[in-house]
C-alpha cells in the first residue's frame, strides 16, 4: 500500500513479522525477497492514528439508529466476538485482516503463491474488489489463455473490463458521510466508520461475467485476469495473474507482481493480490519514471480482488483429507496435468456440541465437559441430550446395560481398546463399514450412512454432489454415459426419461425399491431408501483408543469410508458434475456472509452444522 497524494514511499517493516522462515513465494531480485512484505510502519501508523482505525477510537453515534451517545463506543468493543471477529489495529489495510473478517484460514505468506494462473471459466463468474490500498484507480479484466506454457502477453484489446476503474459504484463515505476521495476505500474488513459506527463507509459490489460461453470473445479454453494499467495514474503498467507475462528483470526472468490464494471457504474462489506501481528491469521497487519517488513496497495490499466461479487445473473435486473428524471433508487444490492434487480441508475445527460429530477434529465424538447443560437431560447419547438411564427416564437399547452413573454401555466393549477408525461390537474391534452396501446417494461413515448433501442449499445454477456446491450440468456437460438431468445432475442415461412412483427409484432404466441389495450397518433395517440404526450404530463415542463404547462420550474418528452404492452402478443424487466446470458465485450482503455461509455449507455435509445454509447469488 502507498499514498501517492501524500508522496510517503514506505520501507520501514514492521518490527514484529518476519517472513523469511515460512515464505513460499520469493522476489526475483538478488535478494529473494520474501512475499508479502508486512505493511511499512509509516503505513500503518497513518491509518491506526490519523485516520483512527485502531481499537481505541470511540464513537458516540449509535451503530443501529446515528443517535447520539451518552457513553461511547469504541472500535474494538464494537467490533468483538460473539457478533464479529476481533478487530486489532492494522486490519483495516493487511492481507491478514483481510482474510480473517471473510472467515478464510488463510496464511498470507505460507499460502501465497504466483499460480495456476489461468483457470477454467465453463460457466461464467463473478469479481469484488475487497482492498484498495492507494489512490491510483484501475480496472479489472480477464483474457484468453490458450496455451498455459506461452510466455506472451495478451494485447490491449485482448483483455475484456468487467470491472471498472471508477471506483463510484463503492459509495465510499468518510467520517463525516461525504463522498471519500483519498482512494483508501474500501477496507480489508466490515465496513462501517470508527468515529461514526452508524456510517458504512462502503458498499460491497460484485460483477458478473455472465455466461461466458455466449461471449464471442470466449475462445472456449482458460483464461487469466488482469489489472489494466491506467495512463493517466502512476498505476500504468497492466498486472496479469499468469505470472510469465509480468515486467522481466534485467535478466528476462518476470517479477512477482501478482499473489493468488485460493479460498478455504469456496472451492471456486480465488483471492488476487496487485502490487499496482510499474517495475523497471533494473529494480523491481523502482517504477522507472525519471524522477518519480515512490517506491514498490511488496505489502501486496494495493489491489486484491476476488473471483468466484472458476476453477484450476486438478482442483475443486471432494477428497479426504486424511484428518480426523469433520476435518476429514476436503476438496482438491490446484495441480498440473500429471500431477496428484493436494487435499485442502473445507472444514476446520470447532467447539464440539452433542451432534454425534467430531467438531474439533481431535479424534473424539461429544468429548468434554457442558455438552449438556440441562440437567434433566444432562448426559450425550447418539448426538442428543438425554436422562439417567437408572431413572427410567432414559431406557437403553437392546444388548445395553445402565452402568451406575446412569450411562446406558455395551458391557462386552467396556474394557476393549480399538484402533482409530474402528469401532468394538460383541467384544470385537471391526471396520464399523466392512460388508456395508448404503442407500444410494448415502456413504457409510463409521457405521452410518448418511448423505453429504442433507441440508444444504446451493446458488441457483449450481447443485450440491458430495458435500460440495458444484456447476449444474447444464452448463459444463456430463461424462460420457451419462445424460444431464432436469434438476442439474448427471444420471445414468437410461434414467433420463424414466419417471418413477413414489417410493421407487431408477436404475439402469427400471424403477426399484430404493432398499434392494442395501445392506445396513451393524444390522440394521433399511426402510423407504434409509437405514435405521441398528444395535450399537450411530452415536456415543468410544474409549481413548478408539474403540466404540455407547453413552460413554468418548472418541471416534469421523470416519473417511467410501462412498457404498448398492448395485455399482452411477446415481444422481452422487455424482459429481464434470471435472472442472465451475459457475459464478458472487458475494452476497458482505464478504464476511458469504464465506460464513460457504463454510456452513461444507459443514453442513457432515452433519457438523444443522441450520440450512443460503448462498445468495448477485446478479
Amino acid at each position: 500500500m502507498r499514498f501517492l497524494g501524500s508522496g510517503l514511499a514506505v520501507l520501514g517493516l514492521l518490527a514484529a513479522a518476519n517472513p523469511n522462515a515460512q515464505a513460499q513465494v520469493f522476489q526475483t531480485d538478488a535478494a529473494k525477497t520474501p512475499l508479502p512484505q508486512p505493511v511499512g510502519s509509516a503505513e500503518f501508523n497513518l491509518v491506526t492514528q490519523s485516520w483512527a482505525w485502531n481499537t481505541m477510537t470511540q464513537s458516540y453515534k449509535d451503530p443501529m439508529t446515528g443517535m447520539q451517545l451518552s457513553t461511547p463506543i469504541t472500535y474494538g468493543k464494537y467490533y468483538s466476538p460473539p457478533a464479529f471477529p476481533q478487530f486489532v489495529d492494522g486490519d483495516a489495510i493487511t492481507l491478514q485482516g483481510l482474510f480473517k473478517w471473510r472467515g478464510e484460514k488463510i496464511d498470507p505468506v505460507k499460502d501465497a503463491k504466483t499460480g495456476p494462473g489461468y483457470f477454467s471459466p465453463t460457466c461464467g463468474f463473478s469479481g469484488q474488489l475487497l482492498l484498495l490500498g492507494g489512490n491510483c484507480q484501475v480496472s479489472f479484466g480477464w483474457y484468453n489463455v490458450e496455451d498455459p506454457n506461452s510466455t506472451t502477453a495478451p494485447a490491449p484489446a485482448d483483455i475484456h473490463e468487467f470491472i471498472p476503474s471508477d471506483p463510484a459504484y463503492l459509495n465510499c463515505r468518510d467520517e463525516n458521510g461525504g463522498v471519500k476521495t483519498d482512494g483508501f476505500c474500501p477496507k480489508a474488513w466490515d465496513n462501517r466508520s470508527p468515529r461514526d459506527l452508524s456510517i458504512k463507509v462502503w458498499t460491497p459490489k460484485a460483477f458478473d461475467s455472465g455466461n461466458i460461453k455466449n461471449d464471442p470473445n470466449y475462445k472456449g479454453k482458460y483464461v487469466g485476469f488482469a489489472v489494466i494499467g491506467n495512463p493517466a495514474k502512476s498505476c500504468k503498467q497492466n498486472k496479469y495473474s499468469m505470472y510469465a507475462y509480468n515486467q522481466k528483470n534485467a535478466q528476462g526472468v518476470p517479477w512477482v507482481t501478482t499473489l493468488i490464494y485460493h479460498s478455504t471457504v469456496d472451492p471456486e474462489g480465488f483471492y488476487m493480490a496487485f502490487e499496482d506501481l510499474p517495475m523497471s528491469a533494473d529494480d523491481w521497487h523502482k517504477t522507472g519514471v525519471p524522477g518519480d519517488q515512490n517506491v514498490v513496497d511488496g505489502d501486496f495490499n494495493d489491489f486484491v480482488f476476488y473471483i468466484s466461479g472458476i476453477n484450476c487445473e486438478g482442483g475443486n473435486q471432494p477428497c479426504d483429507t486424511g484428518l480426523k473428524g469433520a476435518c476429514a471433508v476436503g476438496h482438491t487444490d490446484c495441480a498440473p496435468v500429471g500431477t496428484t492434487p493436494a487435499c485442502r480441508g473445507a472444514i476446520q475445527p470447532a467447539p464440539e456440541v452433542c451432534d454425534n460429530v467430531d467438531n474439533d477434529c481431535n479424534g473424539q465424538v461429544d468429548d468434554g465437559d457442558n455438552l449438556c447443560t440441562n440437567p434433566d437431560t444432562p448426559f450425550c447419547f447418539h448426538g442428543a441430550c438425554v436422562g439417567n438411564c437408572s431413572r427410567g427416564e432414559f431406557p437403553c437399547p437392546s444388548d445395553y446395560t445402565c452402568d451406575d452413573s446412569g450411562h446406558c454401555v455395551d458391557p462386552t466393549c467396556a474394557n476393549v481398546p480399538c484402533a482409530a477408525g474402528t469401532a468394538c461390537r460383541n467384544g470385537a474391534c471391526v471396520d464399523p463399514c466392512g460388508g456395508v452396501m448404503c442407500p444410494y446417494g448415502t456413504q457409510c461413515q463409521l457405521g452410518q450412512c448418511v448423505d453429504p448433501c442433507k441440508g444444504i442449499t446451493c446458488p441457483g445454477d449450481r447443485v450440491c454432489s458430495k458435500g460440495l456446491c458444484v456447476a449444474n450440468c447444464s452448463c459444463g456437460g456430463c461424462d460420457t454415459g451419462l445424460t444431464c438431468g432436469t434438476d442439474g445432475r448427471c444420471v445414468d442415461t437410461a434414467c433420463a426419461n424414466v419417471s418413477c412412483m413414489s417410493g421407487t427409484v431408477c436404475r439402469l432404466g427400471k424403477c426399484v425399491d430404493p432398499c434392494e441389495g442395501v445392506v445396513c450397518p451393524n444390522g440394521g433395517q433399511c426402510s423407504q431408501g434409509v437405514c435405521a440404526m441398528g444395535s450399537g450404530t450411530g452415536g456415543g463415542g468410544n474409549d481413548q483408543d478408539g474403540g466404540l463404547n455407547f453413552g460413554t462420550g468418548g472418541s471416534l474418528q469421523f470416519g473417511s469410508g467410501g462412498s457404498t452404492d448398492n448395485s455399482g452402478t452411477r446415481h444422481p443424487v452422487s455424482l459429481p458434475t464434470k471435472s472442472g466446470c465451475s459457475c459464478r458465485l458472487a458475494d452476497s450482503s458482505n464478504g464476511r456472509s458469504q464465506s460464513l455461509a460457504w463454510l456452513g455449507a461444507a459443514a453442513l455435509a457432515l452433519g457438523v452444522f444443522r441450520r440450512r445454509v443460503r448462498v445468495s447469488r448477485a446478479r
